[in-house]
């Protein structure tokens, strides 16, 4: 039997990882690690880096995210951009992000999302990274999901 913890750490490494590699070639100036806190303390996400917050989740089975995923990583977020990375067994990986983190001029809305491959989310945050970095996307007042 797979050891679901196990599983999720696993994910989380090889994203830390992996956002660690682009960090470093495309020179964003961060580190990433795991927040190890998450497992002792509520609404934490399990990877932060600048203007970010990450929630990683790898499941057997599975097309789509689940809603309180998402709004896991809403609440988690305090102000950052909330990033849900997930994953099904023998899937790509895939990435949902607000719309304002593809356009930062936009309405802060976590309700209105988009899918993107992780590749193209590490795209688009590079691109986008001076506008992160600027504030545009943290000065306007957040509206929260609707229910």
């Amino acid at each position: 039997m797979i050891n679901v913890r196990t599983k999720g750490a696993t994910f989380e490494r090889d994203i830390v990882r992996q956002l660690n590699d682009y960090a470093l070639e495309h020179e964003l100036g961060f580190y990433a690690n795991r927040n190890l806190d998450q497992y002792q303390a509520k609404g934490q996400c399990d990877i932060e880096i600048p203007h970010h917050a990450i929630e990683c989740k790898h499941y057997k089975e599975g097309n789509w995210y689940k809603e309180s995923w998402w709004e896991q990583v809403c609440t988690s977020a305090k102000g950052r951009i909330p990033v849900l990375i997930y994953k099904y067994n023998r899937q790509p990986i895939r990435v949902c992000v607000p719309l304002w983190a593809i356009c930062p001029s936009g309405a802060l809305d976590t309700a209105r999302t988009a899918v993107l491959t992780f590749d193209a989310w590490l795209d688009t945050m590079v691109k986008n990274w001076n506008a992160y970095k600027e504030g545009l996307c943290h000065d306007r007042s957040t509206s929260s999901r609707a229910a």
